[in-house]
């Protein structure tokens, strides 16, 4: 089973190189990798979320910050607020990573 460290490292190259910085290349990601966000499939497959990834926010995307982690084994959540440059006040997210 992998350190906690080690699991919160891998999902915040995820939150902070995928989201903010929109570089999927430098996210640690499975070639079978699927993402869902509010139930629908937006990203099946590697290649086609690290593409989804350079697009994601269309450059709404400020920051990723006062993130909170539950991690159990190769489980984690992070509760993150995500810094928008359209509204003064965060989109308050939920992400599962597994």
């Amino acid at each position: 089973m992998p350190e906690r460290s080690a699991v919160i490292e891998a999902a915040e190259k995820y939150l902070f190189h995928g989201l903010f910085e929109h570089d999927g290349t430098k996210v640690p990601l499975a070639e079978n990798v699927v993402r869902i966000e509010q139930g629908k499939n937006t990203g099946d497959g590697k290649e086609a979320l690290v593409a989804a990834l350079a697009n994601v926010g269309m450059g709404m995307i400020e920051g990723v910050e006062n993130v909170r982690w539950i991690v159990e084994g190769e489980q984690a959540v992070a509760f993150y607020d995500l810094v928008l440059n359209i509204s003064d006040l965060p989109v308050l997210i939920a992400e599962r990573f597994r």
